[in-house]
């Protein structure tokens, strides 16, 4: 017989123990002392994982932080989230600043905002920058960065912050890069646009270098 998983509400701030459930709704601020395991997480404030999240969806608005691995077939939010290992899961879609230094592993991976990360590995990657963000790689079959359309206002206000995306390596079939910083960016369709500077450009198919865009080798290969 199938275990039947209860329900956990929490309001207000609060503090409970980990464990198996079937939703989990939390407005407000609270602490989670384990691993979490439910069919579907709903926050609106903040919470703490002192453990692993494992969820079939995740929505949240506000601040989420996960002190362990993460996993989820849809994930959706607003806001901050912080995972302190690696994430693994389908749809992502996250208007904020996501931080991870493991490997962030989707099908679809969407942000809107800045990331702090490991690596990436996702079949469609898209991220429009809204601040300083960094990833030791990106890997996927096809990557687009562009800026926010907030974030040249956002650097004439933060002179001291600048808007763009600095990796190892970005590698995918196609590639459509703007304000990048990469060592090395290797792909079947390439482009390297406005704010890119670029160490090494392998490229199979097609090259394009457009806008004030640099690279220091191009290679066919």
């Amino acid at each position: 017989m199938a275990e039947k998983l209860r329900d956990m509400r929490l309001i207000g701030d609060t503090e409970s123990l980990g464990g198996r459930f079937r939703r989990v709704r939390i407005t407000g601020d609270a602490i989670l002392a384990g691993d979490v395991e439910c069919e579907g997480y709903d926050l609106t404030g903040t919470s703490h994982i002192k453990g692993s999240l494992t969820s079939a969806y995740v929505k949240f608005t506000g601040e989420v932080s996960v002190d362990g691995p993460m996993s989820s077939k849809s994930l959706r939010g607003t806001g901050e989230l912080r995972i302190g290992r690696h994430f693994r899961g389908d749809q992502v879609r996250i208007s904020g600043h996501l931080s991870a230094p493991g490997t962030i592993e989707a099908e679809k991976f969407e942000l809107r905002g800045a990331v702090t990360g490991g690596s990436i590995n996702a079949g469609q990657t898209l991220i429009k920058l809204y601040g300083p963000s960094a990833a030791n790689e990106i890997v996927g079959g096809l990557v687009t960065v562009r800026r926010s359309r907030g974030a040249r206002i956002k650097e004439l206000f933060q002179q001291h912050s600048v808007t763009e995306l600095r990796a190892g390596l970005i590698e995918g079939d196609r590639l459509d890069l703007e304000h990048t910083i990469a060592d090395v960016v290797r792909g079947n369709t390439v482009r390297i646009g406005p704010g890119c500077v670029i160490g090494r450009v392998e490229y199979r198919d097609t090259y394009e270098k457009s806008g004030n865009a640099k690279a220091e080798s191009e290679y066919r290969v």
